[in-house]
């Protein structure tokens, strides 16, 4: 790369892009290409899929993983092309809105995104590839694991930990100091009153964590 153009690739086809690509254009890149496993594109030009991104890799400063985090099998599909991505050494910078406030001592692994309106409180940890999505807040001292996505409106209070590959719901609340298990799946508007274990699913009805046998 040369010069002061900062041009980034978009991985995924999705409405999820459109957020992406706005917070990495106000933070100074240009975004002119997706590639997608589907020959769409909402920002940009669709190029193709991994190995047309990969052929095209002296082109772009970074990458941005724009498929969006909201069930199981697209956490999955999230943590295979953090695997490919990883493979390959392809650059995948932290994404932060200017719309979000981000306090002293927070850190921000490869590939994070903060949205618009999150707020993240002072010295959280939010891991690779973590999403926090519009108006989310973390507490001081979380931490969040590597491709788990904290959904609009969520809330993590002081001293979290939320592991790998997990989905925290729309409107749900994890209370302050309790660990939630990687791969667990926290649906919209429960409230978390104590440690859930790994992949356990808590749905609508607050705190009432069912085993699930299928990851897909």
């Amino acid at each position: 790369m040369t010069g002061a153009v900062r041009r980034l690739a978009l991985i995924g086809g999705g409405g999820f892009s459109k957020e992406i690509a706005e917070v990495a254009q106000m933070r100074g890149y240009i975004v002119e290409a997706t590639y997608s496993s589907q020959p769409t594109a909402q920002v940009g030009t669709y190029r193709g899929y991994l190995d047309e991104l990969l052929a095209d890799r002296d082109v772009y400063e970074g990458v941005a993983l724009a498929v969006g985090g909201v069930s199981r099998s697209a956490i999955q599909a999230r943590a295979e092309i953090i695997a490919w991505l990883d493979r390959h050494a392809l650059p995948c910078p932290p994404l932060v809105s200017p719309h979000a406030i981000v306090s002293q001592g927070v850190s921000l692994g490869a590939g994070a995104f903060v949205a618009h309106g999150v707020i993240v409180n002072v010295d959280a940890r939010l891991g690779r590839f973590c999403v926090a999505n519009t108006g989310a807040i973390i507490g001081h001292d979380a931490e969040i694991g590597d491709n788990t996505t904290i959904s609009p409106a969520a809330f993590i209070g002081g001293r979290c930990a939320i592991g790998a590959d997990g989905l925290i719901g729309p409107l749900a609340k994890v209370l302050q100091g309790l660990k939630v298990g990687a791969r667990a799946m926290i649906g919209m508007g429960c409230t978390v009153l104590r440690t859930v274990p790994d992949d356990a699913v808590i749905w609508p009805r607050p705190d009432n964590p069912i085993a699930t046998a299928d990851r897909g």
